[in-house]
């Protein structure tokens, strides 16, 4: 009998540890494929999320996927999945002018959040900041050093179905683009 506990203790503790390690990664690199298949095979009305690297996801759009589950209907989602392997990731964002909320997360590709930001803490009508891997600091713009690999992802609050088209029109002035 005590053999079998300790079986089963070290397939217990190698496969929580395996998850722990692993787990991020196979999210990321399921994302990647979600992101590639909803590009190669866009639902109908959803041609448009996709332009370059950045993804204006909405509720309608996000709730078709499979892997989607109960998207917050009071949002808006858009996001940069990025490979610094292609350079330096520049964004420029539009900042809300009245008191909506938005938030922006920069996620490294273990999930973990490099850095954090909503409007409250922007004074300026658009917020930039550059991604790298490397050590260089740039003095002259927010510069976050992270992985390779990982995603830019910000949400901005409806507060009535009125102003979608509105705010649809003004997240895609966001900008993603590798220097």
């Amino acid at each position: 009998m005590k053999s079998w506990t300790l079986k089963i203790s070290f397939v217990a503790l190698v496969t929580h540890v395996l998850l722990i390690f692993m787990g991020p990664y196979i999210v990321m690199n399921q994302l990647d494929r979600n992101i590639a298949d909803a590009i190669e095979n866009p639902f109908e009305g959803c041609e448009n999320t996709y332009e370059g690297i950045v993804g204006y996801l909405d509720q309608v759009c996000i709730s078709k996927r499979s892997s989607t589950r109960m998207p917050n209907y009071d949002f808006m989602y858009t996001m940069c999945r990025y490979d610094l392997n292609n350079g330096d990731l520049f964004v420029s964002m539009p900042v809300p002018e009245d008191e909506r909320y938005w938030v922006v997360h920069v996620h490294n590709n273990n999930t973990t959040v490099e850095f954090k930001i909503n409007n409250l803490q922007i004074v300026d009508d658009r917020y930039e900041f550059l991604i790298t891997n490397s050590n260089n600091q740039n003095e002259e713009i927010k510069t976050i050093q992270t992985t390779n690999k990982g995603t830019v992802f910000w949400r901005l609050l409806v507060n009535t179905a009125d102003e979608i088209t509105n705010l649809d029109e003004f997240r895609r002035t966001t900008v993603c683009e590798y220097r």
